[in-house]
């Protein structure tokens, strides 16, 4: 709770993130043919297909050996300044929540290495049975089948209960969060996105960068938080829709990069 103003609630997205790596795309990068991904990735970026649909096709092209790939999240490093500002927002009591739309099965090992493996975390439930990899979407929206983690409802619910929602985050997967948070930290791709929607955000290249912007927010008092249209789940689109469907249609960002980036 703040001292004043609203409370905080601060929900994290990993990929690129809170890991310095987009790790989801380093699994396809290491283990699937790239001819057969690529394509599904730009269509995403695109906005013509949602996340479930992407990761669900992109689990099926995943080949080799299951052990390895299970444990790929064990080499890629996370912002060093991400432990220090989970102790600055748990010394103020803010409830912290890591918010995952990528294959997940990385994130909670990858937090039990650096002492963190007590957040809370949403994201999919991928498994590696013999000879393959099965993804399911425990965290998806109940109505809505177009992400697989539904970060904006998790955002939704901290706001009924009368948080101030801070989300933090740096691609495409963030972008309907985006669009519901009090306060949001955007970086590379999700700050272009940002822009090109017209939504208000702040930058930051490090947690330090937000620590500091989160201090300043408590010392002011966090305003209530505020309601938004929608822009997606069964609010706005038909019973059973799979894929999205824009109004204004997301930046394009179709090119994947040798590093596994958008252009």
């Amino acid at each position: 709770m703040t001292s004043a103003g609203a409370p905080l609630v601060v929900l994290i997205d990993y990929d690129g993130t809170i890991a310095r790596s987009d790790v989801s795309d380093e699994v396809m990068w290491r283990y699937a043919d790239r001819t057969a991904w690529a394509p599904l990735e730009a269509a995403y970026l695109r906005g013509e297909i949602g996340s479930r649909t992407l990761l669900s096709r992109q689990a099926d092209l995943l080949h080799g050996d299951t052990e390895r790939i299970a444990s790929i999240g064990d080499d890629q490093p996370v912002d060093p300044h991400f432990v220090p500002f989970v102790a600055f927002l748990r010394e103020r009591s803010i409830p912290i929540e890591v918010v995952s739309d990528g294959f997940g099965f990385f994130v909670g090992p990858s937090l039990d290495r650096i002492g963190l493996g007590d957040l809370p975390v949403f994201t999919a439930r991928t498994s590696f049975p013999p000879g393959a990899v099965a993804i399911e979407f425990p965290d998806g929206h109940p109505r809505c089948r177009v992400c697989g983690t539904c970060k904006r409802e998790r955002i939704l619910v901290h706001q009924r209960a009368g948080s101030h929602v801070v989300f933090i985050g740096d691609g495409f997967s963030d972008l309907y969060a985006a669009n519901h948070a009090d306060t949001v930290f955007a970086k590379d791709m999700l700050a272009d996105l940002c822009a090109h929607q017209g939504w208000p955000y702040r930058p930051w290249q490090s947690f330090a960068d937000i620590q500091a912007a989160i201090a300043e927010l408590l010392e002011r008092g966090a305003p209530p938080p505020r309601g938004r249209p929608f822009i997606c789940g069964p609010e706005v689109w038909p019973p059973g829709t799979d894929e999205p469907i824009w109004e204004r249609p997301p930046a394009p960002r179709t090119t994947v990069t040798e590093s596994g980036q958008p252009a």
